[in-house]
């Protein structure tokens, strides 16, 4: 029996509003100022290597390294649950509504849909668990103990998202969706690709690099 086309979608700024883990994050260190200090207080040092797409993982782990102090993978579902319920509208300040409806009619046609993204695993999941999208398999980050805190384990970005998603959905993919550059090797290996709300440079760097245009779509 032959396998449906399998379609993949980015989460964050594809099916989403803004990058929800970088939220998520942020507002585990401004509700305890003792973490947001310590993050603050290393600004001097970590700050510069921001500037730099190379170095920027650095102060990112260090940042939710110190919003996880004295957690547990196990505490996580919790709060993220707590954070969904302090946005304005919820679940629903956060999906992008044009974006639903695509996945949705990908599934409808009998396609097999599954979103990859960078995002953790357990905030993806209860978002797309609200909006009643639970039945759409998931490949996202996990995080592990370290030192207290929790740090990154596998990271399901840029090339990275490949193997991970290789686990289940073997490339080559019939379409993909993404907002941003990051996701070239991904889009490598699809036969369509659609841009969603990107950037000039970001479509500049990606059609030079498969020498081909891409679709661009606007579901903002």
């Amino acid at each position: 029996m032959q396998r449906p086309p399998v379609v993949v979608f980015d989460f964050d700024l594809t099916l989403t509003r803004w990058d929800t883990a970088d939220r998520f994050f942020r507002w585990l260190l401004r509700r305890d100022p003792a973490r947001l200090a310590l993050v603050l207080a290393a600004l001097p040092v970590l700050g510069p290597f921001l500037l730099s797409r190379f170095t920027r993982r650095w102060p990112v782990r260090y940042a939710v390294w110190v919003a996880t102090l004295g957690r547990t993978p196990d505490a996580l579902p919790a709060l993220v649950e707590e954070f969904i319920r302090t946005l304005p509208l919820g679940h629903g300040s956060v999906l992008l509504p044009t974006a639903v409806e695509r996945l949705q009619a990908h599934v409808a046609q009998g396609d097999e849909v599954v979103i990859a993204t960078g995002c953790l695993d357990v905030l993806a999941a209860a978002l797309l668990r609200q909006a009643g999208l639970e039945q759409v398999p998931l490949v996202a980050s996990t995080v592990r103990p370290l030192l207290g805190g929790l740090a990154r384990d596998q990271h399901c970005y840029g090339a990275n998202k490949i193997p991970m998603l290789a686990r289940g959905f073997a490339p080559p993919w019939a379409v993909t969706y993404t907002d941003h550059s990051a996701d070239l090797p991904v889009l490598e290996l699809a036969h369509e690709r659609f841009l969603i709300n990107p950037k000039p440079g970001c479509v500049t760097r990606i059609e030079n690099s498969l020498a081909t245009q891409v679709t661009i779509l606007d579901w903002r």
